[in-house]
């Protein structure tokens, strides 16, 4: 067995020798043939594992971004997103190496960075860790947020981790203060659909009450 280590030790590439800082996550492609590094130096490198040489492809995340903290690929490989200690989280072409979007305010101004990052199974959402002890849901097609924030009262250190289960329908977040919540996404990203499977139609006077003055959208069709 101690035989087998050492060549498989061997055969490894020796990716870290050449980074400088402090490397906090790593994501592979969906096809494994990228893998990103994400280190404190602030950017993120894409590495091909088989031959353990970098893609020429460096993400820089500009001035006072901070480190990089969370990487993840969407499920069809197109997209990568990653999350930064100062506070934002950005999606880049990982075959071009270009930014596909406006950085994403996930901490609010609040200067206590993003944790991490991850896409739904269907790639229709992307949910983030963040400093200030919430996660947040983004379209990642449009760059806009999708719901409120989900206040996960993570406490100092806020929310270091998100995972959406194979089927989509959850979101668990991992907190600082050693809580994991779980989350309905359908509450969050189709919620008039979600209220119409649990209770149904409102009613007029039930819309009345609740929205006086407000137009009643034809919903539970």
């Amino acid at each position: 067995m101690a035989s087998i280590y050492q060549a498989a030790r061997r055969h490894l590439p020796p990716t870290s020798t050449v980074l400088t800082g402090n490397v906090y996550a790593v994501a592979f492609s969906p096809d494994s043939k990228l893998l990103a590094i994400a280190y404190g130096g602030g950017a993120v490198l894409l590495w091909h594992p088989a031959t353990g040489q970098t893609a020429g492809v460096t993400l820089q995340a500009g001035t006072g971004s901070g480190s990089v903290y969370g990487v993840a690929f969407s499920p069809d490989g197109k997209l990568l997103a990653t999350a930064y200690g100062g506070g934002t989280v950005r999606l880049w072409n990982p075959a071009t190496g270009q930014s596909a979007d406006a950085p994403l305010p996930a901490d609010t101004g609040t200067g206590l960075g993003v944790n991490a990052v991850a896409f739904s199974p269907d790639g229709t959402l992307l949910a983030s860790a963040d400093g200030d002890g919430t996660v947040r849901l983004w379209d990642p097609a449009t760059g806009q947020p999708v719901g409120a924030p989900l206040l996960a009262g993570a406490g100092p250190g806020g929310v270091k981790g998100v995972a959406f289960s194979p089927d989509g329908k959850l979101l668990a977040s991992a907190g600082a203060d050693g809580t994991v919540r779980t989350w309905q996404i359908s509450l969050f990203a189709d919620p008039y659909a979600a209220l119409c499977a649990d209770v149904g139609p409102p009613t007029q006077a039930d819309w009345m009450q609740n929205a006086p003055g407000e137009p009643q959208p034809s919903v539970c069709g």
